[in-house]
């Protein structure tokens, strides 16, 4: 103990992040480490520069986010108040097979940079978002009135280190990076033997760099075209560092064009590869976003769905009793998954939107040609538009609610009910709805989901909320003008009051282990993840009973309730559940 804390949180329930039962006590912080942990009320005979009185409150580690893209994101936004907001104190970025680095004179930034893509190559249907290094600095300078001036990881980590983040970063490396740096523009194709050999040094100069892993996206381009052997000869380098596998498996295919005919992957082998990797590598494996593989038709059985849950969640124990080290991350949240989500119905027909200028009030106006309507139908049939497409989802029109309006009898109904209802086919349905308010909105209302609680209840279970790290000011501004999903914000407050509170199929000890001390452990997370002393002081103080949610279908952007503190590394970042702008986050490269 020290003669003084830079931080005493007192009357505290202490979740310690073990699994432990919570305790009654106090935390005593001195600079970036705890330094006291006591089962006691009273407060230490030591001096604080600031005390936190915990009294009716769960003092637990830093929330770790096991599945996120804030790496590239971070960088614009260092304060990252959607993750601090929420409790999560470290992140795991580089995730589905994109990272910052490898690149060379071809640089591929994805969504977040949405906007700048439209503008510098746009398409009617899937953005070319692998551009010229020139090109692209050219327009982000304008933009943002910087060039982006690193080619490795370690150049990544130095640029980043010396902005300043809030948050801890665990860095992994992705697969896609490395595959263009060594195939460019030609990556639609198997890697040769050359090739592959080339990406190896890559993989080794990240992992010495810093990356605690390797990751792949296979449902993506490029690694959707990757093979098994190029796949384990690149986990195998990771290896030898003690790094992660982390895999979003092979689950639809390609998200492009699916024409008639042309059948998605079976969904259990894409899990079922990931685990073969592991084996062939000897690397530990991370399953990003697990959910049931064996797809349940007609739906509405909840035995058999339920049974769906329990033979994908035997895939795993199985390779856990083989010895092969297996987890899983799952998203929470009812809605609004993944990076970014539109209300706008219109975004829907996105491709034959772009041909209007982006215009809703034109494209409504062309819709009221007959030829224009019946060549988009045509189009969604051939399978070309991924995004709306009757022969993979042939219940698309049961989706999304109708949240907005002006025709005041389409609310609060699905597009399949309104084409019941008007006795048309689900398609022209669509269009009649915009053709009268090209700015409907859409929504869900959602629903807990039974079966998904058999996973959340799974002991080699995690959760990442597979988002970026930005605040509730972004959003695109071309169409489909996204704004980031709800969990950007809420994600990790919906687990707690599912888990804990509403389902109450977790004790707060065990909910709070999954989101600390078990990823820790995952990632080789040195003195993180649990409250003891000499452990770094990433902390949460939570009101467990008013944890809540606060993003609305229409309005995702509010920051939850009932995350009230939170420290990183010994500095306060959230007080009162505000932003504090401190940044004291760092960047955990292996050791």
């Amino acid at each position: 103990m020290t003669d003084e804390y830079s931080v005493l949180i007192k009357n505290a329930t202490i979740v310690d992040g073990t699994g432990s039962p919570a305790y009654k006590g106090t935390v005593g912080v001195a600079g970036e480490r705890i330094s006291f942990v006591g089962k006691t009320n009273g407060e230490p005979e030591k001096t604080a520069e600031k005390v936190l009185d915990a009294k009716g409150h769960i003092v637990s580690p830093g929330f770790i986010d096991v599945h996120n893209h804030g790496d590239i994101s971070i960088i614009y936004y260092p304060k990252a108040d959607g993750f601090l907001r929420q409790g999560i104190t470290t992140f795991v970025g580089g995730n589905c097979g994109s990272s910052p680095a490898p690149y060379g004179e071809l640089v591929n930034f994805g969504f977040f940079l949405h906007d700048l893509y439209e503008e510098l190559s746009p398409d009617m249907y899937y953005p070319h978002t692998l551009v010229s290094r020139e090109v692209f600095n050219e327009k982000h300078a304008q933009i943002y009135g910087w060039e982006v001036d690193w080619y490795t990881m370690g150049d990544f980590f130095n640029k980043l280190e010396k902005k300043g983040i809030s948050p801890n970063y665990v860095p992994l490396l992705g697969h896609n990076p490395v595959r263009l740096m060594v195939m460019g523009h030609d990556y639609e194709r198997k890697a040769t033997l050359d090739e592959i050999k080339s990406m190896k040094p890559m993989v080794k100069q990240a992992m010495e760099d810093g990356c605690r892993g390797i990751s792949v996206g296979r449902d993506y381009e490029p690694s959707y075209y990757a093979d098994f052997e190029e796949l384990v000869a690149l986990a195998s380098v990771a290896a030898e560092y003690g790094g992660v596998y982390t895999c979003h498996s092979l689950r639809t295919g390609l998200r492009k064009a699916r024409r008639p005919g042309e059948f998605p992957p079976i969904k259990v082998n894409g899990l079922l590869e990931a685990i073969d990797v592991g084996r062939k590598a000897k690397i530990p494996v991370q399953i990003s976003h697990l959910g049931s593989l064996y797809d349940v038709t007609p739906g509405g059985s909840m035995m058999l769905n339920e049974a769906s849950a329990r033979s994908t969640l035997k895939m795993v124990d199985d390779a856990r009793a083989e010895g092969i080290d297996v987890t899983f991350d799952m998203i929470p949240g009812i809605r609004g998954y993944g990076t970014s989500q539109s209300v706008w119905l219109v975004t829907s027909l996105l491709p034959w939107l772009k041909l209007s200028g982006g215009s809703r009030i034109q494209f409504a106006r062309a819709l009221r040609m007959k030829q224009f309507r019946e060549e988009i139908k045509h189009t969604i049939w051939s399978g070309k538009w991924y995004s709306l497409n009757p022969n993979i989802n042939p219940n698309w029109a049961r989706g999304q609610l109708i949240m907005s309006c002006k025709e005041e009898r389409f609310v609060n109904k699905t597009v399949e009910q309104i084409a019941g209802e008007l006795g048309i086919d689900p398609l022209d349905a669509l269009m009649d709805v915009l053709m009268i308010d090209p700015y409907t909105k859409i929504g869900s209302r959602g629903m807990d989901n039974p079966v998904k609680h058999l996973f959340y209840q799974h002991p080699a279970s995690m959760v990442g909320i597979d988002t970026l790290a930005i605040d509730t000011t972004w959003e695109t501004k071309t169409a489909p003008w996204s704004k980031p999903s709800e969990n950007s914000f809420n994600g990790f407050a919906y687990y707690f009051s599912i888990v804990v509170r509403q389902s109450k199929i977790l004790s707060i000890e065990e909910a709070v282990r999954k989101v600390t001390s078990l990823p820790a452990k995952k990632f080789k997370l040195r003195d993180r993840g649990v409250l003891k002393e000499g452990a770094y002081a990433d902390i949460v103080i939570m009101d467990i009973d008013h944890v809540a949610p606060k993003a609305e279908p229409l309005n995702p952007c509010l920051y939850p309730e009932g995350i009230e503190h939170v420290l990183v590394n010994g500095t306060q970042v959230i007080e009162n559940s505000a932003h504090t702008g401190a940044l004291p986050g760092k960047i955990l490269r292996r050791e």
